[in-house]
């Protein structure tokens, strides 16, 4: 099966617009207009329970956007799952199996190098929901996957995939990595949250090869909850 016919499934001009309009709301403006909704509605953001409710708003805006959005592509993907569904299950499966075996490896390889280093957005998202478990549950299992996917994998692997595939799986992996630490810019040592950026390579790598693999963006996005339910079990 030649690269080209595993991505058989394309965005519209529309989504391919609207999606990369939205890419910079998502990063830059969305929180922070959030934060200031919450702020004249008198809300307090400052706890870790008004955090958790924040970031439980912030996971449900982008994942109604890019419901909307993305609903084409994401209802041809959904059909794709029951043509060939032996290639999803075997994608999610083994996809699995390569990123807990690469993150074995690479975090052992972190923690050598810096012992003591803690993951500063686990240890985040832990706090928030020790105050808020099902809020972050939620977000982080239901809804975080679609918006992530669609982003990462359907729009930059997929948009760079048919020109060259390297440059697909090293750019949305980068970008996969950068996203999940930039947050944290100013806070922790640049030093640090770069050594931590390098724990997401694994799941980068592993949710584009499943992607790639199944030809349906509901391959990682399964794959993603999965790994986002282990963690967050692990670390309540």
């Amino acid at each position: 099966m030649n690269e080209t016919k595993r991505l058989s499934i394309s965005m519209t001009r529309g989504e391919l617009v609207w999606g990369w309009l939205y890419v910079p709301f998502f990063l830059i403006l969305l929180a922070w207009i959030l934060s200031e909704i919450f702020r004249l509605l008198g809300w307090q953001t400052e706890s870790l329970l008004g955090q958790a409710r924040l970031n439980g708003v912030f996971f449900t805006v982008n994942f109604l956007a890019t419901a909307v959005i993305y609903r084409k592509f994401l209802k041809k993907s959904l059909i794709m799952i029951g043509k060939r569904f032996w290639g999803f299950f075997q994608a999610v499966i083994l996809g699995l199996v390569m990123y807990y075996a690469g993150t074995l490896l690479i975090t052992w390889a972190v923690r050598y190098g810096m012992p003591g280093l803690e993951n500063i957005n686990n240890a985040s998202i832990a706090a928030m929901a020790s105050r808020a478990r099902w809020v972050m549950v939620v977000g982080t299992v239901l809804l975080t996957p679609l918006t992530e996917e669609c982003i990462f994998r359907g729009l930059l692997f997929q948009g760079l995939h048919r020109r060259n595939r390297i440059a697909a799986y090293v750019l949305s992996t980068v970008a996969f990595c950068l996203i999940h630490v930039a947050g944290y810019v100013g806070r922790e040592a640049l030093s640090s949250l770069a050594v931590l950026a390098l724990e997401y390579i694994p799941a980068g790598i592993a949710l584009a090869w499943a992607y790639e693999k199944a030809d349906t963006i509901f391959a990682p996005i399964l794959m993603h909850a999965v790994i986002n339910a282990v963690s967050i079990q692990a670390l309540l």
